[in-house]
Parts: structure tokens; sequence; C-alpha cells
């Protein structure tokens, strides 16, 4: 039965997607939806309220996915190279791999919830994720070194992880939306790439406290 429930969604967030791909958001109905889903009015309003309803399930599942894979990959970081530009390059390159799995597996759908078609809640969630993550990592760097300004300051802290979390998200999209020009392999080089010599370089230079 479950299995089933989990196939019927799984139609309706395909029309859904479907939809988005032609229209924008706001020019969407329930009905176009259902339609395009093959499912009936009475088995749409059995899961969703609207259309609006389904999208929101559909990103949040995204989002716990998301979520879980970058936090599993930045758990195996070594937190004490963190400040290292070129050994934060070798992590972003070999040590996202679930992360970089996910975008490789559903990136034409998350494209198409980020794009104009879409709702800006979609990609404020994913940044908003990202520096979540983010933060957690550097109060793991914080606990085995207190010559970081960074950590001691939540400002400073909370401006450094929304400046990574915009620019590896933002290097993520720009990327997949140029697949036919780029590999597997160059996008992870273009998000280490533009961690190190953007955020990161503000904090490799400025900000360690001299002993």
């Amino acid at each position: 039965m479950q299995e089933r429930i989990l196939v019927t969604k799984d139609k309706i967030y395909l029309g859904l997607i479907e939809e988005l791909k032609l229209k924008p958001l706001t020019s969407l109905t329930d009905r176009d939806v259902i339609k395009t889903a093959h499912v009936s009015s009475g088995t749409f309003y059995k899961y969703f309220r609207n259309l609006t309803d389904a999208l929101r399930c559909l990103e949040n599942n995204f989002l716990e996915s998301y979520t879980s894979c970058l936090k599993a990959d930045l758990s195996l970081w070594h937190v004490e190279e963190l400040f290292n530009s070129d050994k934060v390059k070798c992590m972003v390159e070999s040590d996202l791999n679930q992360t970089f799995e996910f975008w490789n597996h559903h990136s034409e759908d998350l494209l198409i919830l980020v794009s104009q078609n879409g709702e800006k809640y979609f990609y404020d969630k994913l940044i908003s994720q990202t520096k979540s993550e983010i933060k957690q990592l550097l109060g793991r760097y914080s606990k085995i070194d207190q010559n970081i300004n960074i950590t001691s300051n939540k400002l400073k802290m909370d401006q450094f992880s929304e400046q990574v979390a915009v620019s590896e998200v933002t290097t993520l999209i720009w990327s997949y939306k140029h697949l036919e020009y780029l590999s597997r392999n160059d996008i992870r080089k273009s998000v280490a790439e533009i961690l190190i010599n953007s955020p990161c370089n503000l904090i490799l230079n400025n900000e360690k406290v001299a002993n």
C-alpha cells in the first residue's frame, strides 16, 4: 500500500515538473497538473490540498535529501585542514561525493525548481540549509583551534557561512545548466575553485589570529 502511494505521488510530482517546464507556477492550475500526471481529481486531492501543496512537498523531499547528503559529506572533512586552501580544494573535489551524486541524479528537476517558473522558496531554502551545515562545520573547527576570529564573532560567522553557501549553490546551478560544456569532474573543480577564490580567501588571508 505504501509503495503504491509513493508511486502515485511521484506521478503527480512528475506532472508538476512537466508543467513547470512549460509555464510559471503563477499560471498553473490544479487541473493542469492532474491532466499531465494522468490521475483523477479524487486521487490528487486525496494527497494534496492544491498544486502549491504538492510543490512544497516535492521541494521539501529534495531539501531533506540534499541536506542529508551534504551533512554526511561534511562529517568526513578534516576540520583541522579547513583553513588550508589546497586541502579545502582537495576536500571539495574528493569528499563531496554524496552531494555531487545528488545533483547528478536530480539536476534536471532541481533546475526547474530554481528557475523563474518555480518559486523563490526552494532556492532560499537550498542556501539556508547549506549555510546551516557550514556553520556546524565551523563550530567543529572552533573546538580544536581557538585562534580563529570568525567563530567567536556571530555576525562574521553568519556572513561567511552565507557567502560560502551562496557560492556553492549558485555554482552548482550554473554548472548543471551548462552540462553540454562541462564534465562531472569539471563541476567538482568549479565548485572547489569558487569556494577557494571567493569567500575562503577572506578568511584565509585575514581571519587567522597571529599566535
